[in-house]
């Protein structure tokens, strides 16, 4: 495994550890790493020891009140048992880590090996980098809890090499590929024709021939536009930039979801990039030009630090958050989130699961005409205090501006225990 360590002084990145396992055709890795792998917080590098006691179907049986072979029989299928009881062991079963247990040995009976694939495109610092970080770790997490080994491949340019990633693959017998993406769309060229299992995390490929897994960045935004519409407010305005392929997601859905609730679309605020400088320049160049925000209540923005730069130019303005303005963001990440916000969380921590789910099932059940499958997690709405009711309105609808941080989830289903928010897309042709 790629294994981070805190700095000895002052230094806010962090180094690589000799002996995670780089594959010797990488260039060389401890100076990328130090330039590129800046992740400002330290990884956690507990795992499943050998001694950690393991879970059997005597605890099961335990912990249910019922017979072994009862509980045999409810996990192999192999007997009718009525639906409470069946429904109480795997209830057991699952609090008390068996299923996850016995999905890691299938994992491991299938896969040994990933390589782990960036481009140069893949950033880790700067101020948008966060969401690489999170989808980085996610990986990084699930591949310890499964045991599985990585050889991590940075490209020397944008795109990928496909002799070189085909070279690693082959050479360490390794039982797929991740791609690593940016949020946007990738055109992989020779490399789908390797034959390589290969899953794209947080992008697609162009032509729709390789499977990925994306957060459901249109839907979030209509999650977050329909909560300032339970919340009272008609005249919402979107802050927002031009370009990065996530935000456009983003601002589609915000405009299809303004115009499927019969709103009227205004002029949205323009930054210049994905950042909370430029989030506060474009509200405050808004404020200073016209002194007001033209009837609007509240203000949806296509990512959290965007909504911090709003937060900071209403605060400059005089203006209170949210009795006078309502403010709302996208993306859910803790690193990035100010306290407080009301955002919706898009589940990139989640994507690495599911990524993992799709490889293996791809290695289990070969398929005679190659086929493209996509997974898009849903969102988790979390409620924070700067969402309230319009200025007038004596007191806010039930459930909106009154708990704390954590909110309520909407769910699309799920796919390889990658969490409780995932939508499956099946068998897009190329």
């Amino acid at each position: 495994m790629l294994v981070l360590h805190p700095p000895a002084k002052s230094d806010d990145e962090w180094t690589v550890r000799n002996d995670s396992y780089i594959h010797p055709g990488t260039k060389v890795f401890s100076d990328l790493c130090r330039r590129r792998f800046a992740f400002g917080r330290p990884a956690r590098t507990a795992r499943r020891g050998k001694n950690v006691m393991k879970i059997g179907v005597r605890d099961i049986a335990r912990e249910a009140g019922v017979a072994v072979s009862t509980v045999s029989h409810v996990l192999n299928g192999t007997a009718s048992i009525s639906r409470e009881v069946r429904e109480r062991v795997l209830a057991v079963a699952r609090e008390l880590g068996y299923l996850d247990q016995r999905r890691a040995k299938a994992t491991i009976a299938t896969m040994e090996r990933v390589v782990v694939a960036f481009d140069q495109s893949f950033e880790t610092s700067g101020d948008a980098a966060f969401r690489n970080r999170a989808l980085y770790q996610g990986l990084k997490r699930e591949c310890e809890r499964r045991s599985l080994k990585t050889t991590v491949h940075i490209s020397d340019d944008i795109g990928f090499d496909a002799g070189k990633v085909e070279e690693i693959a082959r050479t360490e017998k390794a039982s797929g590929v991740i791609l690593m993406s940016s949020g946007d769309q990738l055109d992989l060229g020779d490399l789908v024709k390797t034959g390589l299992s290969m899953v794209i995390m947080n992008g697609e490929e162009r032509l729709r021939r390789a499977d990925a897994v994306v957060p459901a960045n249109s839907f979030a935004a209509g999650v977050a536009v329909r909560y300032l519409i339970e919340a009272g407010h008609r005249n919402v305005l979107m802050l927002g930039t031009t370009g990065r392929d996530h935000l456009a997601g983003r601002r589609t859905g915000f405009v299809e979801a303004i115009g499927a609730l019969g709103l009227e679309l205004r002029d949205a605020f323009l930054a210049k990039e994905d950042s909370a400088d430029a989030g506060e320049a474009a509200v405050a160049a808004r404020l200073d030009e016209t002194g007001h925000l033209g009837g609007a209540t509240a203000i949806f923005c296509l990512s959290d630090p965007l909504a911090e730069g709003a937060l900071r130019a209403l605060s400059a303005a005089g203006l209170n958050v949210p009795a006078d303005v309502s403010v709302i963001g996208c993306d859910g990440i803790r690193e990035a989130r100010p306290a407080g916000l009301a955002t919706v969380s898009v589940g990139y921590e989640y994507l690495a699961a599911s990524a993992l789910a799709i490889m293996e099932s791809r290695l289990m059940v070969p398929k005679t005409a190659r086929s493209c499958i996509l997974v898009e997690f849903g969102s988790e709405l979390i409620v924070g205090t700067t969402v309230g009711p319009p200025p007038g309105e004596r007191a806010p609808r039930k459930g909106v501006g009154t708990a704390p941080i954590r909110g309520r989830r909407v769910r699309r289903g799920s796919i390889g225990g990658g969490g409780p928010h995932a939508r499956l897309v099946l068998n897009r042709p190329h």
